[in-house]
């Protein structure tokens, strides 16, 4: 719940009913005043104290919701206060795959109402300084509780976000190419950077993977909820709804299985050029399963001329 001063968001827990609220303005104030680590260690242990479980989501909202307000005056501001935190913002991010999750919500929750764009240029900060990982932003970007079924694969900054992601992941792997391409190598730097490709190419096959299962229930009309939904006692309404959604699952299915394709490709022609790891990329790339996989998607949009979107 937010209330909005000069177009600026105040995240309700300042207000004296919201839990946390007076530690949340004592962090507040010791951004403001610079405090040492100290200071926000205490509050943060209180925080954490009189949390109903023993993990650290509680003092994490309130940290980097804090973090966002001080620094809501301007995306450049933000982004200062992110850098003079990283490290703290480092541990907490390398603690737990729910800390992750937890550090994205705060951000978004935040911003999503007012401009949620700044949110996805945070996320994308956060990715930089490897706060965060692909694979959880794309978890909590394509969760289907989160995304309602499919619903909201139809708002830009979800595609923005999966977009960036992706893009860290394949310009990683375009950058070691271009590296292995270059004449005048050591036998050593070669080896290197042969290693590091088969690694990046592993991991950026994976991340497509989990794109492609994160929709694949949707693109079926079987992601979470959709089924109740589209069951004949609902109304035309809804069953319109989860129809929608559906096609907007089987539209973001077949965008990340022709881009994977188009980088396979690159990969390919790259190999020709030079010899290095060949055979363990091209296994990095292989398709395991029963023919549901992202490439076999991308046959069948090919054949079937559909638009991208």
């Amino acid at each position: 719940m937010y209330v909005y001063l000069n177009t600026r968001p105040i995240t309700s827990l300042t207000y004296p009913a919201t839990p946390h609220a007076a530690q949340a303005k004592e962090l507040i104030s010791l951004f403001k005043r610079k405090a040492p680590d100290t200071d926000i260690d205490s509050v943060l242990a209180t925080i954490d104290s009189a949390s109903s479980d023993s993990s650290i989501l509680a003092s994490t909202d309130a940290y980097v919701t804090s973090l966002c307000y001080i620094g809501s005056k301007s995306l450049s501001h933000v982004l200062s206060y992110i850098e003079r935190s990283k490290d703290r913002l480092t541990a907490i991010g390398h603690s737990s795959p729910s800390a992750r999750a937890q550090i994205i919500t705060s951000v978004v929750a935040f911003w999503r109402d007012v401009q949620a764009g700044v949110a996805v240029n945070i996320v994308d900060k956060l990715l930089n300084y490897t706060i965060l990982t692909p694979s959880s932003v794309i978890a909590w970007a394509l969760d289907a509780q989160r995304i309602a079924g499919g619903r909201l694969l139809a708002e830009t900054w979800i595609y923005e976000m999966v977009e960036r992601t992706i893009n860290k992941v394949v310009g990683r792997v375009r950058q070691i190419v271009a590296a292995r391409m270059q004449p005048g190598s050591s036998a050593e730097q070669v080896a290197m950077l042969d290693k590091a490709l088969v690694d990046e190419v592993k991991s950026m096959r994976a991340l497509f993977e989990e794109v492609d299962d994160a929709l694949a229930g949707i693109a079926q009309g079987a992601g979470e909820g959709m089924l109740e939904d589209a069951d004949t006692s609902s109304g035309d309404a809804v069953k319109a709804e989860v129809e929608l959604a559906t096609q907007w699952g089987v539209k973001w299915r077949r965008v990340w299985a022709r881009r994977l394709a188009v980088e396979e490709t690159r990969l390919r022609e790259a190999g020709k050029v030079f010899p290095g790891p060949a055979e363990q990329v091209q296994e990095a790339m292989e398709v395991e399963g029963n023919g549901d996989g992202a490439v076999v998607a991308t046959e069948t949009a090919a054949a079937d001329g559909d638009d991208i979107l």
